[in-house]
């Protein structure tokens, strides 16, 4: 009985040193589609730097508003190792102008693969990643809504209760 407690709890710490490292160091970095898109929290530059240059990544996405964070010492960070620095300030969920610029812009090959961005990788970038699985990986909406958390959308801002849930719910394709 020893052992298997022992095991467990190993197993336990194991997940919570890897838990850890996810949230505080890889800021949530997730691959939506290999080689094409990814999502995170903002990044310190130099893990910024590694994360673009381990991935290939051409264009970051920064969804972050002006007084969220130094946009422009990232965009200086991005500029000066040959990546293109999109900004695209946004409230939680997007107004149609918005949406619309962002799937125009990540459509486009040359912007891919691609990182998007907020500050903490658990709301718009996520919200944003769950448009580009919709709009160009033909998920459906639910699906991509349900997809947009690790563990449980019940009690998050995806839950359909909630309005990034409820956006993605009733979210209608804009691209045919």
């Amino acid at each position: 009985m020893h052992i298997f407690v022992s095991i467990l709890a190993g197993g336990l710490l194991l997940f919570a040193g890897a838990w850890a490292w996810w949230q505080l160091v890889e800021r949530r970095f997730t691959v939506l589609t290999p080689a094409e898109v990814m999502r995170a929290g903002a990044m310190n530059p130099g893990t910024l730097r590694r994360t673009v240059r381990a991935h290939g990544i051409r264009a970051v996405f920064d969804l972050r508003r002006e007084n969220e964070g130094d946009v422009a010492g990232e965009k200086a960070t991005l500029e000066a190792i040959g990546c293109r620095h999109i900004h695209l300030p946004s409230t939680q969920v997007p107004d149609d102008g918005l949406r619309n610029e962002f799937l125009e812009l990540i459509g486009n090959p040359e912007n891919r693969p691609a990182l998007i961005h907020c500050t903490h990788g658990e709301g718009r970038a996520v919200l944003y990643g769950a448009l580009w699985l919709i709009e160009y990986q033909k998920m459906a909406p639910e699906t991509a809504r349900k997809k947009t958390r690790w563990l449980t959308t019940k009690g998050s801002t995806f839950d359909v209760k909630r309005e990034k849930g409820k956006y993605l719910q009733t979210y209608q394709k804009v691209r045919s």
